[in-house]
């Protein structure tokens, strides 16, 4: 598994939400990210002798590699429009990678709706 796949993972609504479950939560609404959290994340390893799962791998590292790009080019950006076409982009990433992540463990509609409720 590449680094970027585990990252697309790691910054998922569906690990996201996992994490909070399991951590403690601080005055403010801040959250333990300690290694005694991370450690305990279900990171779904890929069975690259099959092809979809291989598939499935390649796509969240196309897309994470797009998303650190977008997040370089809204650094740059110079306009407000430039910005907002970018940050536009992020976010329909950042849904994408979050769909693939779904895809991935199997969830179906209602537990997505769980996560996604809990992740606001």
């Amino acid at each position: 598994m590449s680094y970027e796949y585990i990252l697309g993972l790691l910054n998922s609504q569906l690990l996201d939400y996992y994490l909070k479950q399991i951590s403690t939560l601080f005055r403010g609404g801040y959250y333990a990210y300690n290694k005694q959290y991370i450690e305990q994340l279900p990171i779904r390893p890929i069975n690259f002798s099959d092809p979809v799962d291989k598939a499935r791998h390649d796509r969240m590292v196309k897309l994470v590699d797009s998303m650190l790009s977008l997040h370089k080019q809204l650094s740059e950006a110079r306009s407000a429009a430039q910005k907002e076409v970018t940050q536009r982009q992020i976010n329909a990433t950042d849904a994408e990678i979050d769909r693939l992540v779904y895809e991935l463990y199997g969830l179906t509609d209602d537990e997505i709706e769980i996560v996604e409720e809990g992740t606001k």
